[in-house]
């Protein structure tokens, strides 16, 4: 039986959203502006858009929630970038290489790059923003995709100072990062870094990154900000400015409401609009609804410290039971991918369910298990709610076929993942999101021994080599296949079993041109608005 825990703070509470005084959001007439989303005679060189919260922080060194990194997209620039088909692209950085023992990286930089004020951005704002990335009292939640630079995680623990880090700037364009280990995927990790202003930050009483200090390098900069919504203007020194002038983006949780508002006319474009209408707004007149694949992963984790558990045989029984196809088309709306893989893009197995059940049924007998008496386990399944109790209803059920009594117990998000931290759960449904991460060493980076969901009582030590060598390889095809490597050892121990892949969603109205066509509109400055009739 379970015992009650206590629900522990988390370790990293939250940032809120910063205080907002007088100084650092828009005059009267501006503010005019921030309430145009529920106006018909709109500017027709303005895009509305709804994201369901509001940014943790500006800083893309603080912020964690993922409305901050939506909002990065838009007013910073990284090193690297995502291209139209979300593939690895320029970003500040024009071209980068790697030494023959891929242990130094070079980065060269586009010329007369500047910040959104005008100032020159250099290789010397980098090698700064690496350096304050690095600095214990900033706190940077992705230091460790800096750890293999030099001396990076002496800096973190506070042995040596910041500037002993290797990374130099050898001239205005040029930044190297000398690395203690081979790193192919580093360029990757830096379409998620930020450089920030060195000559804003260095200025003394400097409000940055809230107004009127704000400072950014991307396509819009900040024009107003408040605890409802923030407007971004056109950065005209921006290396690729934006198509359109102008964005209001409201911060509104509900989903049904933002999807409510689109279909009214007062915003242009929403991210995941509640599953339940998916079915509906594909076919609504005046509305697009389109999705996307992406690194979105629905899976079982499963206690290894838990028998029956801690036999393969039980486990691989479970993973044969389940009817992914039912989840996929009738519980989830075929608004998802079903799957039995971790790496999006790959077949499923296609044997009839009948043949998956009689195989089950072998390998619990194996097992020591006479379900045909029944003698089968007991195996407790713990969900969230929602949309996962309709799952945990059709997996129970499958299993109840082999055999298997499976108890559902329902926890709140919170609760459940502090249920899985202390062990205390047979089976739960469990998912993360990779955003634009859609690269199979990503998908697969998270299971290993210091991943973020390695939280299931399992480790091994060829999985994690097999996870170390993906990273470590500079060629994106080999590091591919060792990936797919990678993803057979964890699947042939069936240490976790995938459900599906989930897609998605974003809704536009008729004043948006179009969405893109190979990832998400996460970029907004790709965006057009369609030509008036």
């Amino acid at each position: 039986m379970y015992l009650k825990i206590l629900l522990r703070r988390s370790k990293t509470a939250p940032r809120s959203v910063p205080d907002l005084n007088r100084r650092h959001v828009l005059g009267a007439a501006s503010m005019l502006a921030l309430s145009s989303c529920a106006r018909r005679d709109i500017d027709e060189n303005l895009l509305r858009i709804g994201i369901a919260g509001a940014p943790d922080s500006l800083d893309p060194l603080q912020g964690q929630f993922a409305a901050a990194a939506l909002i990065y997209k838009q007013i910073y620039t990284p090193l690297t970038d995502y291209g139209p088909d979300g593939k690895l692209a320029p970003g500040l950085a024009q071209s980068w290489h790697v030494s023959d023992d891929g242990l130094t990286w070079t980065f060269d930089l586009f010329d007369n790059l500047r910040w959104s004020d005008g100032a020159p951005l250099t290789a010397h704002d980098v090698l700064f923003s690496v350096r304050r990335a690095l600095n214990p009292d900033t706190g940077y939640a992705d230091a460790g995709d800096f750890y293999l630079i030099e001396n990076a995680q002496d800096a973190i623990e506070d042995r040596v100072s910041p500037d002993a880090i290797g990374v130099r700037a050898i001239s205005k364009t040029r930044i190297v990062f000398s690395l203690i280990q081979p790193l192919g995927v580093f360029p990757e990790l830096m379409r998620e870094f930020y450089p920030q202003p060195k000559h804003i930050l260095e200025k003394p009483g400097n409000a940055w990154p809230l107004l009127p200090d704000f400072v950014g390098s991307g396509p819009y900069r900040v024009e107003g900000i408040s605890q409802s919504r923030i407007v971004l203007k056109k950065n005209n020194h921006a290396r690729l400015p934006a198509y359109i002038e102008t964005l209001d983006v409201a911060f509104i949780e509900e989903a049904a409401t933002r999807a409510r508002m689109v279909r009214a006319g007062d915003l242009d474009l929403t991210e995941d609009p509640p599953p339940s209408q998916i079915a509906d707004l594909r076919t609504r007149p005046g509305v697009v609804l389109k999705g996307w694949p992406a690194p979105r992963l629905v899976y079982l984790k499963v206690n290894h410290d838990h028998a029956p558990l801690n036999d393969v045989r039980v486990r691989r029984a479970l993973s044969l039971a389940i009817d992914r196809d039912f989840i996929a088309q009738t519980v989830l709306a075929a608004t998802v991918q079903a799957t039995d893989r971790i790496i999006a893009g790959e077949a499923v197995e296609n044997t009839s369910l009948i043949e998956r059940q009689a195989k089950a049924r072998m390998l619990l007998k194996e097992a020591g298990y006479d379900t045909e008496n029944g003698g089968g386990p007991t195996i407790t399944l713990m969900h969230s709610g929602g949309l996962r109790e309709g799952i945990a209803i059709v997996l129970a059920q499958g299993w109840k076929d082999i055999g298997i009594n499976c108890p559902l117990v329902t926890a709140d998000p919170a609760g459940l993942y502090t249920f899985i931290d202390e062990g205390a759960f047979d089976l739960a449904i469990a998912s993360f999101d990779r955003g634009l991460k859609r690269e199979g060493w990503r998908m697969v980076e998270p299971f290993a021994s210091d991943g973020f969901a390695a939280n299931f009582n399992w480790t091994d030590a060829a999985y994690d080599r097999a996870v170390a060598m993906t990273r470590a390889e500079a060629d994106p095809v080999r590091r591919d296949q060792l990936a797919h490597a990678a993803e057979d050892i964890i699947l042939g121990a069936s240490a976790i079993i995938p459900l599906v892949h989930e897609k998605t969603y974003w809704l536009a109205g008729s004043r948006l041109a179009s969405m893109g066509a190979h990832i998400a509109p996460v970029q907004w400055a790709r965006l057009e608005l369609a030509q008036a009739i």
